[in-house]
């Protein structure tokens, strides 16, 4: 089976190569230039573009023609099919896929991770690893599904500024929010992002990423942990040394968000997804 994703998923190079996954990059426009995400704007220029731009960057979906080519190709050496991708409702990404899916001839299946960033690439490594163990495609599915219905995604956002450029938030709010050191912590909850809270301070709000995990009660010993930051290294290194600590889990996968997510939780974001 061949497995397919999106850039939004935000998976090391090293996690791609090893299980040969075929990435099918997203767009971005930043002041009126176009890049294709992993191909001529790494993670780190993209926050540099970003940070000095006045204007917030634009995403699109790939086309449907490159997911047709993907599928076409993936048909053909391993007769199966399975495209993983960003949340349908985040994106039109998982509808350019299923467009792609109607006009190649094979069996072919669309995910929908109901996720983004490193949820979504968590996702894509389980499917990896079930078929790698050579489960069929129906078990596959089942344990995928109930991974995805599992899964929490809670991000910190530094500022509000992402927000305001993008019409969601207006200049007085962030004005309060500045004011009085107002942090928001976002979550996933069935594809959408909500906020989860507001919380005076840095500290209180990198805090309740921990809370959030405190809360589920999970045995994380057999549980990848995925983290990824919007150009802070230095925070997520100490939040991974805290969960760590705190929570023993199986694996921590620590990297960069990717334009897709990190355009919307703009510099010093912090994703953290169990």
């Amino acid at each position: 089976m061949k497995i397919v994703t999106d850039s939004s998923c935000d998976l090391p190079k090293s996690f791609i190569e090893k299980y040969n996954i075929d990435v099918i990059p997203l767009k971005i426009e930043i002041d009126g230039k176009d890049y294709t995400d992993g191909v001529d704007l790494s993670h780190e220029d993209f926050f540099m573009k970003m940070k000095n731009s006045p204007t917030l960057p634009k995403t699109s979906q790939p086309s449907p023609q490159s997911f047709f080519d993907s599928f076409k190709n993936g048909v053909e050496d391993y007769k199966e099919v399975l495209s993983i991708h960003l949340s349908s409702k985040l994106s039109a990404t998982f509808d350019a896929a299923n467009v792609a899916k109607e006009k190649v001839q094979g069996d072919i299946e669309i995910f929908d991770t109901l996720s983004g960033s490193i949820g979504v690439g968590l996702q894509v490594l389980k499917a990896c690893e079930l078929v790698k163990e050579g489960v069929s495609k129906s078990i596959l599915l089942e344990n995928l599904r109930e991974y995805r219905d599992q899964m929490n995604v809670v991000v910190y956002l530094e500022t509000l500024e992402n927000a305001v450029k993008g019409g969601r938030v207006s200049k007085p709010k962030e004005f309060v929010a500045n004011l009085f050191n107002l942090k928001p912590i976002v979550h996933v909850d069935d594809g959408h992002v909500k906020i989860l809270k507001t919380l005076r301070g840095k500290k209180r709000g990198v805090r309740t990423l921990i809370e959030e995990m405190e809360k589920k009660n999970i045995d994380f010993k057999d549980r990848i942990v995925g983290i990824t930051h919007c150009d802070c290294l230095d925070d997520a290194l100490a939040l991974k040394d805290e969960i760590v600590e705190k929570f023993s889990p199986k694996e921590i996968l620590l990297t960069t968000m990717g334009p897709v997510i990190g355009t919307h939780a703009g510099p010093g974001g912090l994703l953290v997804c169990f």
